[in-house]
């Protein structure tokens, strides 16, 4: 449990891949809008915040983090994952790819700070960071993030 969020089945995807960065960020993102987390003009706000400010939210090789400010529609802490069998480019350099994608949803900077936090947390493991990749079911990847 992260924040007293619990990830659940419903918040993980797998998908073999999409078009591009924003279908990911778009897909990413999908569980907390429908889980009611957020609106839909958060995961808008994600999108125009890397076209405004770049990849920043690739946080580490294959890892890619996209959030949004708390006012743009988060409605509830939580976070979904989307992991990707090829990964797509936020720049043509292919200095940016990402595979994971952890959308997180943040309802002030205090609980974005801890979420933030606790996950790199989990990924700062180097054993947890590589099985990621290597896992293929929903609960294996609940068993990485308790």
């Amino acid at each position: 449990m992260i924040n007293g969020f619990k990830l659940t089945e419903e918040y993980i995807q797998f998908y073999e891949g999409v078009d591009n960065w924003e279908d990911a960020i778009i897909k990413s993102a999908e569980p907390l809008l429908n889980g009611g987390l957020v609106e839909q003009s958060y995961i808008d706000a994600m999108i125009s915040s890397v076209k405004e400010y770049g990849p920043y939210i690739v946080i580490a090789p294959n890892i890619a983090m996209p959030h949004a400010r708390p006012e743009t529609g988060s409605k509830k802490a939580g976070y979904s994952i989307l992991k990707l069998d090829r990964p797509v480019s936020f720049t043509e350099d292919g200095e940016n790819d990402a595979q994971l994608f952890i959308a997180l949803s943040c309802v002030d900077e205090d609980k974005h700070i801890e979420m933030l936090k606790e996950i790199v947390g989990i990924l700062s493991d180097k054993n947890k960071r590589e099985k990621i990749f290597t896992l293929t079911t929903k609960q294996e990847i609940i068993e990485i993030f308790k």
